[in-house]
């Protein structure tokens, strides 16, 4: 109770912020509420190859990722919002387990299988963390959002109704050849830091994955005011390193605080605003939304 009535007051505090034009975005007490520190950072799973994904390791680097190529002069639209063509599946709930990495890599499988067959399939974390410990991943521990496209190309992925969500890890991989729902080619690297190349990836083949840093206690309770406005932008420059995955599903520009970000969380539709949120773009990289950015191929 200590914990729930700390945050309802931190909330107001906040709110009060944004009422007075000092912040850019809302707070609300959700389904976090009552969760110690390390409670929440459990459920924030995402983990980085550095070996990958990260340019300053060139000399490790394997040789399998594909850099997402563009032309930095493409004419790209103002605004996309992917959600509007029935292109992404509904907002789900990770609960208690550490699986942002599956949800988020997945949510971008979704999205490219509808592309690709016209059919929006749920697919299924629970076949993710029950049969990727061979990658690396660890369950409801945390994992790499990059394995995910690799063990799709290699097995492909169940759908969720084949396959449901438990919520903890199973000690064993129900995985069925004959019941592959989704697969894929590999992967995208979109270039480390670069938003341009983000929003080209974004408008031009449709949702991408992205590692934010979430540690914060402001994106804990984000909220904004309208499903599809862009009324409470999240801006916080302390965010950290990036530790938890998301799915960016557009972007656009608010007249009164600038370019944003729309991402889809796996946090419940309690959290943000139905599960989505705001986050600001052209704004040095926040919370390193481009640092770890990748798409199925």
């Amino acid at each position: 109770m200590a914990i729930f009535e700390s945050n309802s007051i931190r909330v107001a505090e906040k709110n009060k912020l944004y009422r007075q034009g000092n912040i850019s975005y809302l707070t609300k007490l959700n389904d976090l509420a009552d969760l110690t520190d390390e409670e929440y950072l459990r459920m924030s799973g995402m983990k980085i190859l550095n070996h990958v994904e990260h340019p300053r390791n060139r000399s490790t680097r394997q040789a399998y990722p594909y850099y997402y190529q563009y032309n930095r002069y493409d004419q790209l639209p103002n605004y996309v919002d992917w959600r509007r063509h029935n292109i992404v599946t509904s907002v789900k709930n990770q609960g208690d387990c550490g699986s942002c990495y599956a949800f988020a890599a997945l949510g971008a499988l979704e999205s490219y299988h509808r592309l690709k067959t016209g059919r929006l399939i749920d697919l299924s974390p629970q076949n993710i963390i029950d049969c990727t410990n061979y990658l690396g991943n660890k369950g409801c521990r945390g994992g790499f959002t990059a394995t995910i496209f690799t063990y799709a190309r290699t097995y492909g992925v169940l759908s969720n109704g084949n396959y449901p969500y438990e919520y903890y890890t199973q000690n064993y991989c129900r995985w069925r050849r004959n019941s592959v729902e989704a697969t894929d080619e590999g992967f995208y690297q979109v270039n480390y830091g670069d938003e341009l190349a983000l929003k080209h990836a974004v408008a031009k083949t449709g949702p991408v994955v992205a590692a934010i840093a979430a540690s914060r206690w402001s994106f804990r309770f984000y909220r904004s005011e309208a499903l599809y406005s862009s009324s409470g932008i999240y801006a916080d420059r302390y965010c950290g390193y990036p530790n938890h995955a998301v799915l960016v599903v557009g972007y656009g520009t608010d007249r009164r605080y600038g370019d944003y970000w729309i991402i889809k969380n796996s946090w419940g539709t309690r959290w943000g605003m139905n599960g989505y949120a705001f986050i600001a773009r052209n704004r040095n990289n926040m919370c390193h939304i481009a640092s770890f950015s990748m798409l199925p191929r």
